[in-house]
């Protein structure tokens, strides 16, 4: 049976229909659940974690050669479903993927496809817990553009900055609207993230505190955009000794730049 009328079937007969609020759009495309297992690449040996299982289309699919799975799922609606349907090599925990502590569990990659209003916070919180060291996460296009976008490009920004600090990512493939239920209105892309080991020795508050000072107010220079946070002198200093002119504007630096200035802000 096709996937797309076993979730109706199962929205019927466990009265699950779609929460907007939550923002589920579950993904119906056999081929596209064989290349994220495939992207992910499950060993028996290992236990991964998946944010927001939904009804374990993707998660059994992984399931099927790996040692275990553990979803995080908040809609507390899929507890029936989840009674019926689990594998004993499947752990069902129903809280809030934003507020469950990650590295309580011996896993260092996870995998998921994410709703896009938690997507920022979400990716933050995986690049804060050091534990995680790989994830193959789908999010919608416009989000997946602000985090794979390059110095110069609109949708670069902070968030852009902040992930390339943790993570080297890679764009691996886009699915189209209509491999989802409800169809959403954009496409979704999948991003493989894996930890830097080369991440260099830094203030990360002070980066990160001139990353969004910077594109927090893009359209000025760098200078500009910081002055009113520091000594004007040394900020200029800062950014004339980071090999830049003094008139670049922040969203034009690489994160090496940025990193370059906060050093000699420091």
């Amino acid at each position: 049976m096709e996937i797309s009328k076993q979730i109706r079937l199962l929205i019927k007969k466990y009265s699950l229909y779609p929460s907007k609020r939550l923002g589920q759009n579950f993904l119906i495309d056999r081929s596209a659940i064989f290349y994220i297992r495939d992207a992910i690449n499950p060993v028996s040996d290992r236990t991964y974690l998946e944010i927001g299982p939904g009804f374990l289309f993707i998660t059994n699919s992984v399931a099927e050669r790996a040692k275990k799975i553990i979803v995080i799922e908040k809609d507390k609606r899929f507890e029936p479903y989840y009674e019926d349907a689990r594998h004993e090599n499947i752990e069902i925990v129903m809280q809030d993927a934003l507020k469950v502590d990650f590295s309580q569990w011996d896993v260092e990659e996870l995998f998921g496809n994410i709703p896009f209003n938690i997507s920022s916070p979400l990716i933050v919180k995986i690049a804060k817990t050091k534990t995680i060291n790989r994830g193959v996460l789908l999010f919608q296009k416009e989000f997946a553009k602000r985090l794979l976008a390059g110095p110069g490009n609109k949708d670069y920004g902070s968030i852009t900055i902040f992930t390339d600090f943790f993570f080297k990512k890679q764009f691996l493939k886009t699915f189209p609207p209509h491999f989802f239920y409800p169809m959403p209105l954009v496409s979704s892309t999948l991003i493989n993230f894996v930890r830097r080991t080369d991440t260099q020795s830094v203030n990360e508050n002070l980066l990160f505190c001139i990353v969004k000072g910077a594109f927090s107010k893009r359209r000025k220079t760098l200078f500009n955009a910081l002055k009113k946070d520091f000594d004007g002198d040394i900020l200029k200093n800062a950014i004339i000794n980071a090999g830049l002119p003094i008139e670049i504007r922040g969203e034009n630096l690489s994160l090496e730049e940025f990193i370059r200035v906060s050093k000699n802000l420091y």
